[in-house]
C-alpha cells in the first residue's frame, strides 16, 4: 500500500492546529522487528508513543509485520505536542499495513490517547479541534465519547465516541456502524446562590455595577476594607446578559482547550480572579508549550483582580493591549501565538496603604506622599482604559443593621436597587441597545458609532468641552465618557444623550490620579 494520509490536531493555545499524518509502511521480513520512524518536530509525549501504539496494534489483530514505518506529521516546521495524536497515528498505521481501507481514514478527523491494549482515553480540546476541521471541509470527528461529545456542539459536525479501538475499526470497515452523538448540555453557572441583594448599602456600587454589566464597562471600585468592593465585584455575573450560541462555543473552546471541560456547551460566563502574586505568564499566557492564561480563561466573561495596586506592574501593564483589541500576542523562538482575551476587567483597590483613609470611624495615618507612591503603581495609560472608577464610602451601621434594601434617586434610576428590579432594568436597557446597533455593546462603540447612534446635542458638547479641558482628558478618556453616557440613558430609557446623562457618567469616574 502507499502513503496513507489521516488527519489529526494538535492544540495550541486555546485553539487547534491541524495535522496530517503521513503513514507508509515497507515489509522486511529479514529485520526481525518493526522499526517506527517517528518525523515532523513531534514532542516527547508523541515520541513515547511508538511503543504503545505496536503494542495496541498487536492487542486488537493489527499487528504490523517485520518492516519499516514511516510516520510523518505535516507540517514539519511547526512542533506538535500532546497525546491527543495518539489515535490518528495507530489507525495511519493499521491502513499502511493494509488493516484499512485509505478511503476509510480519509477526510475524517481523529483524536484520542490510546492505552497498551486499545482503550480510549478523554484528550482535551475536543470542541476546538472540531471548529478547526470544520474550517477545512471536514465534517465528521471521530474521538473517545468524552472528547466526541464536545465535538458534536460543532454546528454541522458528526461526532462519533466509543471506548476502544476495536469500536472504530468496526465502525471504519462497515461492520458495526456507530450512530453519531447528540451534544448534552452542562450547567456551569459560577453564581449560584449570589445575588446583589446580599450586599447592604452602597447605592452607587450597584449602579455602578448595573452600567458595567449593561455597556460592557471596565470597573475599577476603591474604598476602605469592608465596603463590599469584592462582594459587588463577585455579583456582576448575575447581572450579565446571557452568552450568545458563538460565545457558547468560544468559552467551551477555551475552557477545553486548557483542560476545563464543563462536561458539555459552557452556559454561563467564566468569571476569574487570580491571586495579586500571580505571574506574568499565568496572567497573559506563555510556557513551553505556550499555554492561555487568565486572561484568556475570562474570554467572553470577567477577570477579577482584587488589590489592583499590590499585582506587579509588568503584570499589570500587560492588560493594555488586550484590553484595547480583545487578544494577546505571544512571541517566542521560531513562532507568534495570538490567544483571544475579551473580557471585562473588575478591580477593587485600598484607598491608601493602610486601607483606611476617609473612614469616618478608623483614622488614617498615612503621609500624601504615601498615598501618592501606592496609587501610582497604576499607570495612566491602564486607568485611561477603565471606563468607571468608583470611590465606595464605608456603610454606615444603620446601614449595616438594617435589612432594608438601597435606594438610589434622579435621572430616571429612582427606586429600589433590588436584584430582580435590576434584572428588569437591565433587559429593557438591552432591548433599546440591540434595537438601536444590534449586538454591538457600547464599550465597544467608535467614534463614528458613537455620531452615529449616541449623537449630543450643543448642551452636552459644550459640557464635554469644558470637563476635558478642566480634567485634561485624552481623546480616549472622552470616548469613554459618551459610551458611559449611552449606557447611563440606555438603563434610564431614554433614546438621547442628554447632559443629565453626561454628568452621571463623569460622577462615576473618579479622577484617582
Amino acid at each position: 500500500m502507499g502513503t496513507v494520509r489521516i488527519l489529526g490536531a494538535s492544540l495550541a493555545g486555546a485553539s487547534a492546529e491541524l495535522v496530517t499524518i503521513e503513514a507508509r509502511y515497507e515489509e522486511d521480513r529479514e529485520a526481525g522487528r518493526v522499526d517506527v520512524l517517528l518525523t515532523g518536530l513531534p514532542d516527547p509525549v508523541i515520541r513515547e508513543s511508538r511503543g504503545r501504539l505496536l503494542c495496541a496494534l498487536s492487542a486488537n489483530g493489527l499487528g504490523v509485520p517485520p518492516g519499516r514505518l514511516y510516520l510523518n506529521l505535516v507540517p514539519a516546521a511547526r512542533r506538535k505536542s500532546g497525546e491527543i495524536l495518539d489515535l490518528p497515528l495507530l489507525l495511519g498505521a493499521a491502513a499502511a499495513a493494509g488493516h484499512l481501507k485509505r478511503r476509510a481514514v480519509e477526510r475524517r478527523l481523529f483524536l484520542g490517547e490510546v492505552g497498551i491494549d486499545g482503550a480510549l482515553h478523554a484528550v482535551p480540546g475536543g470542541l476546538a479541534a472540531a471548529l478547526a476541521a470544520r474550517a477545512t471541509g471536514v465534517d465528521e470527528v471521530l474521538a473517545p465519547r468524552a472528547t466526541a461529545l464536545e465535538a458534536a456542539w460543532v454546528p454541522g459536525v458528526k461526532a462519533f465516541g466509543a471506548a476502544h479501538v476495536e469500536d472504530f475499526v468496526r465502525h471504519l470497515v462497515g461492520s458495526f456502524p456507530l450512530e453519531p452523538l447528540a451534544p448534552t448540555s452542562a450547567d456551569n453557572s459560577p453564581d449560584m446562590g449570589l445575588s446583589v441583594d446580599d450586599v447592604r448599602g452602597q447605592a452607587s456600587g450597584k449602579l455602578a455595577l448595573a452600567v458595567a454589566a449593561h455597556g460592557g464597562h471596565g470597573l475599577l471600585f476603591i474604598g476602605p476594607p469592608g465596603t463590599g468592593k469584592s462582594m459587588l465585584a463577585r455579583r456582576i455575573t448575575t447581572l450579565l446578559p446571557a452568552p450568545s450560541l458563538p460565545e457558547r462555543l468560544d468559552i467551551t473552546r477555551v475552557l477545553s482547550a486548557s483542560g476545563r471541560w464543563p462536561g458539555g456547551l459552557a452556559t454561563a460566563r467564566p468569571y476569574r480572579a487570580p491571586h495579586h502574586t500571580v505571574s506574568y505568564a499565568g496572567l497573559v499566557g506563555g510556557g513551553s508549550p505556550p499555554s492561555p492564561g487568565e486572561i484568556t480563561l475570562a474570554h467572553c466573561g470577567v477577570l477579577f483582580l482584587d488589590e489592583l495596586p499590590e499585582f506587579r506592574r509588568e503584570v499589570l501593564e500587560a492588560l493594555r493591549q488586550p484590553l484595547e483589541s480583545g487578544s494577546i500576542t505571544l512571541s517566542r523562538a521560531g513562532r507568534q501565538l495570538e490567544l483571544e482575551a475579551r473580557f471585562q476587567l473588575v478591580a477593587a483597590m485600598n484607598p491608601c496603604p493602610c486601607g483606611y483613609m476617609g473612614h469616618p470611624r478608623v483614622p488614617c495615618h498615612c503621609p500624601p506622599t504615601l498615598v501618592q507612591r501606592y496609587r501610582s503603581r497604576i499607570s495612566g495609560p491602564l486607568l485611561d482604559r477603565i471606563d468607571l472608577r468608583v470611590e465606595l464610602a464605608a456603610p454606615t451601621l444603620d446601614e449595616l443593621g438594617n435589612t432594608a434594601l438601597s435606594t438610589v434617586t434622579g435621572g430616571g434610576s429612582s427606586g429600589l436597587l433590588t436584584a430582580a428590579g435590576l434584572r428588569d432594568q437591565l433587559a429593557r436597557a438591552a432591548a433599546l441597545q440591540r434595537e438601536r446597533q444590534g449586538e454591538r455593546r457600547n464599550c465597544d462603540l467608535d467614534a463614528k458609532a458613537l455620531d452615529r447612534h449616541a449623537p449630543l446635542d450643543s448642551a452636552a458638547r459644550a459640557l464635554l468641552g469644558k470637563l476635558a479641558q478642566k480634567r485634561g482628558l485624552s481623546a480616549r478618556a472622552v470616548q469613554s465618557l459618551r459610551c458611559v453616557a449611552r449606557s447611563v440613558a440606555d438603563l434610564d430609557g431614554s433614546e438621547a444623550t442628554t447632559t443629565a446623562h453626561l454628568a452621571r457618567a463623569l460622577a462615576l469616574r473618579s479622577p484617582l490620579l
